[in-house]
């Protein structure tokens, strides 16, 4: 009996080194606010709670605004991130208690645009499940997202869901959570 017990063991033992339980390469990565993810080896993405006013833009609960800071450097990058007002399918998110809260509006700051960086408003559709966006650019700039919490959860712990795709330079996805 000893040996069949000793014989399981290290039968259990070889295939916990075979195969660890670690999490994969896509399970998203627990960061702080201001933390630096790098996705491929040139886009640098920081996460930061910001106070920028979304104009025209009428919450019923808190307004929390997320900057999600960018930089790509001299080579630049192209991306793609799924933007919807379904908290179901988008992309990027906010947790706030137990609630899973999409965003209301958008803005994109990349000076590299030009004349073409107009940093607009775009409030999301909630009936628009589509939301694919793809943008290039080079050097810095920002994505800036307005959540509308319930002022229920005001006071509750935040952490904002990432998931972001690197097309070009390299094809590289990363998703992270990020506790504000």
């Amino acid at each position: 009996m000893r040996k069949f017990l000793l014989l399981v063991a290290t039968f259990a033992l070889a295939i916990n080194v075979a195969y660890p339980q670690s999490p994969g390469a896509d399970s998203a990565r627990q960061v702080k606010a201001g933390e630096v993810v790098t996705i491929g080896s040139s886009l640098f993405v920081r996460v930061t709670k910001s106070t920028k006013s979304f104009a025209g833009v009428k919450v019923k609960g808190t307004a929390v605004v997320v900057d999600l800071e960018m930089d790509a450097g001299k080579l630049g990058a192209t991306l793609y991130y799924k933007l919807t007002a379904d908290p179901g399918s988008t992309g990027v998110y906010l947790v706030s208690g137990a609630q899973k809260l999409a965003p209301r509006a958008v803005i994109e700051d990349f000076p590299s645009w030009g004349t073409d960086n107009d940093k607009e408003v775009d409030t999301l559709d909630p009936k628009d499940t589509i939301g694919g966006v793809t943008l290039t650019f080079q050097r810095k700039g920002s994505i800036s997202l307005l959540f509308d919490v319930p002022l229920e959860e005001e006071k509750t712990p935040k952490k904002l869901s990432v998931m972001i795709r690197m097309v070009q330079p390299k094809d590289d996805q990363r998703s992270f959570v990020a506790t504000l």
